[in-house]
């Protein structure tokens, strides 16, 4: 009789790769994840996947931790003929440093646990495990090194092939691709999901689901330069024009782009925080482009609503409403010129009919949603989402949202746009834009727009299978340091503040909450200016100890000097 062979399946989502395994021929798996059961089973088709693994003989373990498997198997149950790990990460904030020391640990526990003769297989993005075999290749300090911390274990590589996920029968990718996939619970999806649920009864639907790129290249006219993350790639990392228009870029980058942290530590791009280079690529800081370029292609059913969703980046001030990424619904109309209005009026009826129905659900507290001509705002009144959105063209409404309960929101928060383009002679396309981000923190009483980003699970259990509730902070009276900076501004040059908190973000990763400027004079015989601000730094959801702020202080004034040309006082 053959040897069964035994396989150990190592972080696994929601159990669709173990499912697809289960039931060959002479084999027995043990799939196993990092997360307890009630965690897993919250996933869009992890309960079925572990009910087919269950019945087919599998054994299935929770709470496993990789780098420590000999603890969860006893002596006779170690030999394992082969070992597999799906594109591991510590999570959503690590660099390249902390997921190598992940695979360095995990490959000698695997060394514990398997046959003679076993094998290990591992899946990484393309570009991270720093191999020939990588391309795009990275440069060596800034890739996972999987060569040599296998080989720090006992372990050769052999072999290399692609992970094709499409040939695998009932798998699902579950790492990080966005809070609007299907397998989200993320309240954002919730927002989103509920808004075209209801427009969906006053028009016909059509989502676009054709994978937009995150990268533009060259300008973008009429929009402060300091507002948008530019990107430098190395001349082997630049998408082609093929691949930029197929939104390739969006796919290969994505997961590279981490907007709270200086992205160049990742060894994948650089964010240049002053932009004077004629060839260079941007982060998409709209979808309107797209939706424009669907209405000039002709690509349009008139009367139909076209969805358009995703994140955008934008830089900004730092304060708990403004945030420099979230998530953009855009929805498309194309109607017979004179009726724009009554589009107008019945697309507005629906997005407030949603809203109050969310709210309710959620809070008895009063709402208010209003549709406000863009001619009765003064700039100074915007908010940073409409301030921003008044720059890529013309607008014709503002769509504000307040509730009588929340102290720290902003009054008549701007969360959405409409502005109109006329087509031809025939034709007027309305096109109404949407902050999906902002629209949940104030719908659910999230005072702080990082807590959507939150790895930690506390924030999504409350909110199961995607229903949304009044959010209860789970870190209560989180502790908070301030410090203050002076700095002699560059003679004859206007000081941007946008790089000045951009650069704070990225230091910190984004555990700045507050700046202020406290002091400013200049000098009378030199003319000299001298600015004075005070950072307050402090977590959502994690401690912070005195030692790691000072430590950021000190980078960010190392920083300022460096990039503004200051001289620090």
């Amino acid at each position: 009789m053959e040897a069964v062979r035994r396989v150990l399946l190592l972080g696994e989502g929601n159990f669709s790769f173990a499912a697809s395994l289960c039931g060959a021929a002479g084999t027995h798996v043990v799939a196993t994840c990092y997360e307890s059961e009630e965690e897993v089973c919250g996933r869009g088709r992890a309960a079925e996947s572990i009910r087919r693994l269950r019945e087919g003989g599998a054994e299935v373990v929770f709470s496993v931790d990789c780098t420590k498997l000999k603890e969860y198997f006893s002596p006779e149950e170690r030999e394992f003929d082969c070992i597999y790990f799906n594109f591991p990460h510590c999570g959503r904030k690590a660099g390249v440093v902390k997921n190598r020391e992940l695979l360095a640990h995990f490959f000698h526990s695997s060394a514990e646990v398997l046959t003679e003769e076993g094998e290990v297989h591992v899946a990484l993005c393309n570009g991270q495990g720093g191999t020939p075999a990588d391309q795009p290749r990275r440069e060596w300090h800034n890739s996972w090194q999987i060569v040599a911390v296998a080989a720090g274990a006992g372990f050769i590589l052999s072999n290399v092939h692609p992970f094709k996920a499409e040939t695998i029968h009932g798998y699902k990718c579950t790492g990080y691709r966005g809070f609007l996939e299907l397998n989200s619970n993320h309240p954002v999806r919730a927002v989103k999901e509920k808004l075209t649920a209801e427009l969906n009864q006053a028009f016909p639907l059509q989502n676009i689901d054709c994978c937009l790129s995150l990268l533009h290249q060259g300008h973008l006219n009429g929009v402060c330069h300091s507002n948008i993350f530019w990107i430098i790639l190395s001349p082997e990392e630049s998408p082609s024009t093929e691949e930029m228009s197929n939104g390739v870029a969006n796919a290969v980058l994505f997961s590279h782009v981490d907007f709270c942290k200086d992205t160049d530590k990742n060894g994948w791009v650089n964010v240049q925080e002053r932009c004077h280079i004629s060839k260079q690529y941007y982060l998409r800081p709209s979808l309107l482009p797209y939706a424009q370029a669907i209405i000039q292609r002709g690509a349009f059913l008139p009367g139909t609503i076209h969805v358009l969703s995703g994140p955008v980046f934008r830089k900004c001030l730092i304060s708990p409403y403004s945030m420099p990424v979230f998530h953009e619904v855009v929805f498309v109309c194309a109607v017979n010129r004179g009726t724009e209005n009554s589009c107008i009026q019945m697309l507005v009826n629906s997005i407030k009919t949603s809203i109050h129905s969310l709210h309710q659900t959620v809070s008895g507290s009063k709402l208010s949603i209003n549709l406000q001509e863009a001619t009765s705002f003064e700039t100074t009144e915007l908010n940073d989402f409409a301030a921003f959105e008044s720059q890529l063209s013309e607008i014709q409404y503002f769509i504000c949202m307040e509730t009588d309960t929340s102290g720290s929101c902003e009054k008549g928060s701007c969360v959405g746009i409409i502005r109109t383009e006329l087509i031809g002679s025939e034709l007027v396309v309305v096109f109404a834009s949407f902050n999906l981000d902002l629209l949940a923190m104030l719908i659910c009483g999230i005072s702080d727009w990082r807590m959507l980003w939150t790895s930690d699970t506390r924030f999504l259990r409350q909110f199961p299978r995607g229903r949304l509730r009044l959010f209860k902070s789970f870190s209560l009276y989180p502790p908070s340091y301030v410090h203050d900076v002076s700095f002699w501004v560059p003679d004859g040059e206007q000081f941007d503040e946008v790089a000045f908190h951009t650069i704070a973000r990225q230091v910190s990763g984004e555990m700045v909450v507050s700046i202020q400027l406290i002091d400013s004079f200049q000098q009378s015989e030199r003319g000299r200016k001298s600015l004075c601000y005070r950072l307050t730094f402090q977590s959502c959801d994690k401690a912070l100890s005195r030692q790691e702020v000072a430590e950021m202080q000190l980078l960010f004034r190392k920083e300022i000097k460096r990039r503004l040309r200051v001289a620090l006082r």
